[in-house]
């Protein structure tokens, strides 16, 4: 072998590592991984339903809830639902294996597929998906088209996002299914690409309790292409962080950053520091909290985070419990507009201080027009080091790929700039204000 040419070997580096990373995949039944994406598909088939009901559309009724189940019998789904897909993981894995395990096929699968509720019409959403996927990519299985439709699926109840589609993404990973269409072989990556797509979608769709226009379809391809990708490690906060590690314009920040002693860091923000956020593969949060585990390990972070987290209730809710974790620094990125979150965290602000934690924010956090965050002016805030971003931000050639698709949140590019920001600040690598040049 060691006179093989170097390519050659190299190559089968490669391949080896391929087989690996699939060898888990080979292992499943085919016919177990598909009763328990149709599970999945039949029970937000009845998810569905119920919202379809509420609507009182005689039309849409007969075409939702086909098989005209009772409210319990379709509620009695969605609670199978979720606990088949809260339980852990490896027995999951081992029972779609064939292995000995404690899943409980016989409560979960065939309680939910063996229901009458029927997912037939041609015209549902999901098997517009299903048929969908399968014409973009002839060579595609009818399995890994449904594993991708189930995904897609339950998108369009986007209250779920944050719990039951994470759990869906998480289990398919594992059992080696698709979670995002490139890895049937849809290479589109730009949202132009999935305007064409949602606009060849949405009118094969019939009546929905949901929103299925051409923008939110656009909407949910990105949605999936960045939390695919995110699940399966192609693009997530790791890789995020590599590669700011390896930014030859980090290199003095990430020495400095070695050089800290031990610190703790309490970030107390809003959904743009929250990992669930689909606009972004990582945060800037969690990027920077993956940089300073390879430069300090020393630095300690902590999490206090909710979506759309205004001051008022960052006090109600977090301020006791970070103050008792006594941090030697505080990040607040919440909306502070208006004079009740203005005195909230100047309240919040005092009692840090007086407890010897730095208190910082961002001067801004532009495009961001919804969350005014101009506090240089503000007495109020006078407590508060602020980290200058806007001029920078404002200049960067990557600014129109800051605003994510729904209009609120931040898309990678964003996250990458603030990440460097941020860390470059707590290495000691630079002032809160930007050098007079810049």
């Amino acid at each position: 072998m060691k006179n093989l040419p170097i390519a050659i070997l190299i190559l089968a580096v490669r391949l080896s590592a391929v087989a690996l990373h699939a060898e888990p995949a080979k292992m499943m039944k085919a016919s177990r991984l598909e009763a328990l994406v149709d599970a999945n598909i039949k029970a937000t088939q009845a998810f569905e339903s119920l919202d379809a009901k509420k609507l009182g559309d005689e039309v849409g009724l007969k075409y939702w809830n086909v098989g005209g189940l009772s409210d319990a019998a379709l509620n009695r789904l969605i609670e199978l639902q979720k606990e088949m897909m809260a339980q852990p993981i490896e027995s999951i894995v081992a029972w779609a294996r064939g292995e000995q395990s404690s899943f409980d096929e016989a409560k979960y699968i065939r309680g939910i597929v063996d229901s009458k509720l029927l997912v037939s019409d041609p015209k549902l959403p999901v098997n517009v998906w299903i048929k969908w996927f399968r014409e973009k990519e002839p060579n595609t299985s009818l399995l890994r088209a449904k594993s991708l439709a189930s995904l897609q699926q339950m998108m369009g109840d986007t209250y779920r996002d944050g719990d039951l589609l994470q759990d869906l993404f998480r289990v398919y990973v594992k059992l080696g299914l698709p979670v995002h269409f490139g890895q049937i072989g849809i290479t589109a990556t730009t949202d132009a690409d999935f305007m064409t797509f949602a606009k060849e979608l949405s009118p094969r769709m019939g009546p929905s309790p949901y929103d299925e226009s051409p923008f939110m379809l656009k909407m949910s391809f990105r949605k999936m292409y960045n939390w695919g990708r995110r699940y399966t490690g192609e693009r997530d906060k790791f890789t995020m962080a590599r590669q700011l590690m390896a930014d030859p314009r980090m290199k003095a920040a990430i020495l400095k950053a070695g050089m800290l002693k031990p610190e703790k860091v309490a970030i107390i923000g809003h959904s743009y520091t929250m990992e669930v956020n689909w606009s972004t593969p990582g945060t800037f949060v969690a990027v920077v909290t993956e940089m300073m585990k390879k430069a300090n390990p020393l630095i300690e972070f902590k999490y206090f985070q909710q979506g759309g987290m205004d001051a008022v209730t960052a006090q109600k809710r977090f301020y006791d419990e970070a103050l008792a974790w006594r941090p030697d620094s505080v990040l607040f990125v919440v909306m502070n507009d208006g004079q009740p979150n203005r005195l909230a965290l100047k309240a919040m602000v005092d009692g840090f201080s007086g407890a010897g934690a730095k208190c910082v924010m961002f001067d801004c956090l532009w495009p961001a027009v919804w969350d005014p965050q101009s506090k240089k002016a503000d007495p109020l805030l006078a407590g508060i080091n602020l980290i200058e971003v806007q001029k920078l931000l404002m200049a960067s050639p990557e600014k129109e790929q800051f605003m994510c698709l729904d209009g609120t949140h931040m898309m990678e590019a964003w996250h990458m700039l603030m990440a460097r920001e941020w860390f470059k600040y707590l290495a000691g690598a630079r002032k809160e204000e930007l050098a007079p040049a810049l």
